[in-house]
């Protein structure tokens, strides 16, 4: 693509936004160096991940990137043959940890996704095995070997009798007046006392340092220099003894390195990929279609970089016309208009949805050029007007029938008459070639010619003469008229004047001020009765949905009351079938053989009448009524006994994404139900929950090695029970790890209504290993 066009578009401008929705380095560098693609098939393949991508986030949440990191140096250094540091194995199992919850969180994705998902390893053992030596400070663990542990510990007892030596030495009378401070402090890795300089002869021992004035002197007592000797050679022990740790456990790493480099590569390319799809959710984008032939068709498109209330165009060009000249006052939305169709080409073309309605359709050209805003250069001595012909020169050498055209303010800068029909050629020299052009221009000559012109049309944006502002909208097929006069008079101008200025016009110029004024009134006037049309509609429309409604009602009511008198008949005949029973009896005893023959009959009419309401019952339709759900309703999920708001309605009615705590969830419509207002509970109803849940309640929960997402599951039911069991503090168990889940912890109780206060516990507690909760209990 031209690297000036893209300047000019505010291309960074959107890559800037796309990576600020990267979790990691890697893949904000893709996103910093993403460029549009002309291959029709590629942009095929990047806007369907990106679709696939999308709705993965919206069916399971954010995608579980904490702990990624570039570990790209550590790759490199295993490679070689170098033998990695704790902190490089504590980034290397966030990284690694990170491919493993994301293969889990791509579980049921797309086609697509389900590539990346495979390139993507659980690295089980490694990750034990760096958690058995490495602990969550990038410290060597004890564990890490029988003969670390024991060092250790010999370590620990030898520095004990040493502090014991020394704090004796310190803390004797006759010594406190050769000391500077009665403190024990290290030199060179060795234990020493703070000597007076006057002082040298009175401590026997060796001199390690001394202070910056000379007045103190550093001082190894000679009573434990075989001490510290010793306590040094344990040291070297356990330093050597570290180093074989870590040279076995790069082993391990070394083995592994292709899937970890792979894993690393993968994790880049899918923070770039669910970055594209987190800005789509953002802008409130969709897919566009593409084509091959030069086709633009933008439905309610927004400019991606406008922020607050954006005017949304409709444009299209490329099929009935492939040159359209723009028209209308300054500040009314022509370079808007234009920016938007480059840009929205440049984000298709690079795998990015467009904010515009579902169904726009935008080509793939194989070059973009723009000529947009003033770039004059003083050291080249060029104006205006000798900058944009330079660059226009530049464009009308390179593009091609499949490239995208953009001109602003064409022919500008120079003598009007001149400036016209310059631009009047290079247009009809672009249409000649069949290059798609949009171009914007104030002359009236451009307006004659796009009227004139096969292939080429008119288009305008519209300005308010009462309020004499623009008001952005963009309308096709209609060349803008002149507001000069009209805002003239408003702005009070002496009529004199105007109506002087108006003679001064020609005839024609004048009549095509008359028809294009008559041209637009008939089309606001077109557009008012639309407005109307569809207001009325959908009046008709809710009240066709309401009687239909209030039918189905009817129809319930109906089949209920059918219902009940069925049961009732039926109830009516096993009670007349009872009573026959006993008189049946009675009659045999009495009269003998001679009644079997009615008795039969009887019974048999008792049969049929039996059977007919049960084929009644059978035919009877079974309808559940779906009620009218709402955009942001709060909502039961029945099934799940989880409460939430709905997200999303499918276009069938049938399903909707659903907000639940912290999943979102696809439902079917009649799996919900619509929540009531909530009545406060008598409190002794909550105080025999409160005593069934107490027996079995802990004032402790323990989610370390989970994920955010299970972690903060788990800790919302925790809380609902722990306050129904009457606790005032609770402990939530989550590890020091990474400190992500941690955070996500502390975020989550903010917004806990049952949490009066929190903090991280004490150091008996557990440190900022545990998150002390105090709930809002009387």
């Amino acid at each position: 693509m031209n690297e000036r066009s893209l300047r000019v578009l505010e291309w960074a401008k959107i890559l800037e936004r796309l990576a600020d929705n990267t979790n990691f380095s890697l893949g904000k560098k893709k996103a910093l160096e993403l460029k549009p693609s002309n291959k029709i098939s590629e942009v095929q393949k990047n806007l369907t991940i990106t679709s696939e991508a999308l709705r993965q986030y919206w069916r399971n949440g954010d995608p579980p990137f904490g702990g990624a990191s570039d570990i790209s140096d550590i790759i490199n250094r295993v490679r070689i043959g170098g033998i990695l540091e704790p902190e490089q194995f504590l980034r290397l199992h966030g990284t690694l940890r990170c491919s493993g919850q994301m293969h889990s969180y791509l579980e049921n994705a797309g086609e697509n996704l389900q590539a990346f998902r495979d390139n993507l390893s659980k690295f089980k053992e490694l990750l034990a095995e760096i958690d058995r030596c490495i602990d969550e400070e990038g410290m060597v663990k004890d564990s890490a070997s029988s003969t670390l542990r024991s060092l250790r510990q010999k370590k620990l007892a030898l520095a004990s009798k040493v502090r014991q030596k020394i704090n004796s030495i310190v803390q004797a009378t006759e010594n406190q007046k050769y000391l500077q401070d009665a403190i024990v402090t290290f030199r060179n890795s060795r234990y020493v006392v703070p000597v007076k300089q006057e002082y040298r002869s009175k401590i026997p021992g060796i001199v390690h340092d001394q202070s910056a004035s000379g007045a103190t002197l550093f001082i190894e007592p000679a009573a434990i220099v075989e001490f510290n000797n010793e306590l040094a050679l344990v040291e070297k022990e356990e330093q050597r003894e570290i180093e074989r740790i870590l040279t076995e456990l790069t082993l391990r790493v070394r083995a592994e390195i292709a899937e970890v480099k792979l894993a690393l590569e993968t994790l880049a390319e899918l923070d770039f990929v669910f970055a594209k799809a987190k800005l789509s959710r953002q802008l409130d984008a969709n897919e566009a279609q593409i084509n091959k032939q030069g086709r633009i068709n933008i439905k309610q498109g927004r400019h991606p970089i406008l922020k607050g209330d954006v005017v949304p165009i409709s444009v299209w060009l490329g099929d009935e016309f492939k040159v359209l000249v723009i028209t209308g006052p300054n500040t009314g939305g022509k370079t808007v208009t234009l920016k938007t169709i480059g840009l929205f080409c440049l984000m298709t073309q690079s795998g990015l949805h467009i904010p515009a309605q579902s169904g726009s359709e935008i080509a793939v050209f194989d070059s973009i050029y723009a000529d947009i805003g003033d770039e004059q250069s003083i050291e080249q001595s060029l104006s205006t007007f000798s900058s944009h012909m330079s660059n226009i020169v530049n464009i009308l050498n390179e593009a091609s029938s499949n490239s995208l055209v953009l001109l602003e303010e064409l022919g500008a800068g120079t003598d009007p008459t001149e400036g016209a029909a310059l631009a009047q050629a290079i247009l009809e020299f672009l249409r000649e070639r069949q290059i798609v052009t949009a171009a914007t221009t104030h002359y009236s000559e451009l307006k004659h010619y796009a009227y004139n012109t096969e292939n080429v049309q008119n288009a305008s944006v519209d300005f308010d003469v009462t309020t004499l502002k623009p008001t952005y909208n963009l309308s096709i097929g209609l060349p803008g008229k002149s507001n000069a006069f009209a805002i003239a008079s408003r702005l009070g101008l002496n009529e004199a004047i105007i109506n002087t200025a108006r003679s001064l016009l020609t005839e024609e110029q004048v009549k095509m001020e008359d028809i294009l004024a008559e041209i637009d009134a008939n089309r606001k006037e077109a557009i008012e009765a639309r407005r109307l049309a569809e207001q009325r509609l959908e009046s008709y429309t809710n009240l066709k949905e309401k009687y239909e409604q209030d039918l189905a009602e009817l129809h319930e009511q109906k089949e209920n009351i059918l219902e009940q008198a069925r049961l009732e008949a039926e109830e009516y005949v096993k009670k007349a079938k009872r009573e026959m029973d006993i008189l049946i009896g009675e009659l045999r005893k009495a009269k003998g053989d001679e009644l079997e023959g009615s008795i039969k009959d009887s019974q048999e009419r008792v049969k049929i009448l039996q059977t007919s309401l049960a084929k009644k019952e059978d035919k009877r339709p079974i309808k559940k009524k779906i009620p009218k759900f709402k955009l942001g309703e709060n909502v039961r999920i029945k099934s799940l006994r989880q409460e939430g708001y709905i997200l999303q309605i499918s276009d069938d009615y049938k399903e909707a994404l659903v907000q639940a705590g912290i999943m979102k969830v696809t439902i079917k419509l009649e799996d919900l139900e619509k929540v009531a207002e909530e009545i406060a509970a008598p409190k002794r109803r909550i105080a025999v929950k409160q005593l069934s849940k107490a027996d079995t309640i802990k004032a402790e929960l323990d989610i370390r090695g989970k994920t955010v997402e299970e972690g903060l599951l788990l800790i919302d039911k925790y809380l609902d029970d722990a306050f129904l069991s009457s606790l005032k503090k609770v402990w939530i168990i989550h590890g020091k790890g990474t400190g992500a889940l941690r955070e996500a912890i502390a975020v989550h109780l903010k917004c806990q209504p049952l949490v009066k206060s929190f903090k991280l516990g004490e150091h008996g507690e557990g440190g900022s290993g545990v998150t002390v909760v105090e709930l809002n209990v009387d």
